[in-house]
């Protein structure tokens, strides 16, 4: 199994960066294998509403930054991991921006207008999300679950599983919580 893995927090220490590293540390002990991204270290633009990426079948974002490499790497993949703080009730902005350019990753509709069209992204891929927040509700990070949960199924892929990451206040209070350090390392089947 390959794992996609990208962390959405400006803080390669803080909670949900750290809970994604335990759960694909976790996978990988387990015969996966792994490739991380962070927004936040790449040239990565916000999605431009062109549809130059729906112009034909074979067309690509007509954007050149680093986001290139994540597209390849999610058709690559078998299960996607996003891990996000979350930021104002939603996605931190790096992996929001990330989530938004997934829209290349959408075929366009079939050339003659009948039938399915192509898909970009293999049938059969998974997903998984992270979050991490103060509040000890966790209606926010089921919030952004739906959210993804969504939209990743115009590509195909479904969820496999989250962690919901509640009442943390400091960027390396994970370190306290055993419970979601063991939820962690049980999230990736593999």
């Amino acid at each position: 199994m390959k794992i996609v893995a990208i962390g959405g927090s400006p803080r390669m220490k803080g909670n949900s960066t750290s809970l994604m590293r335990i759960a694909v540390d976790a996978a990988v002990g387990r015969g996966a294998t792994a490739e991380f991204f962070y927004p936040r270290k790449m040239k990565i633009a916000g999605c431009l509403a062109c549809d130059g990426c729906k112009r034909t079948p074979d067309s690509v974002c007509v954007q050149k930054d680093d986001m290139h490499a994540v597209f390849a790497a999610v058709k690559a993949c078998d299960v996607l991991l996003l891990a996000s703080p979350v930021y104002f009730y939603g996605l931190s902005s790096w992996v929001k921006e990330v989530v938004d350019r997934f829209y290349a990753l959408i075929p366009p509709a079939a050339p003659d207008g009948q039938g399915e069209p192509e898909p970009r992204v293999a049938p059969g891929k998974g997903f998984y999300l992270i979050t991490t927040q103060q509040e000890a509700s966790p209606f926010y990070g089921y919030q952004i679950l739906s959210t993804v949960a969504y939209g990743l199924t115009w590509i195909g892929m479904e969820c496999r599983g989250e962690l919901i990451g509640t009442s943390l206040d400091g960027p390396k209070d994970w370190e306290r919580r055993d419970d979601l350090q063991q939820a962690a390392r049980r999230l990736i089947a593999v």
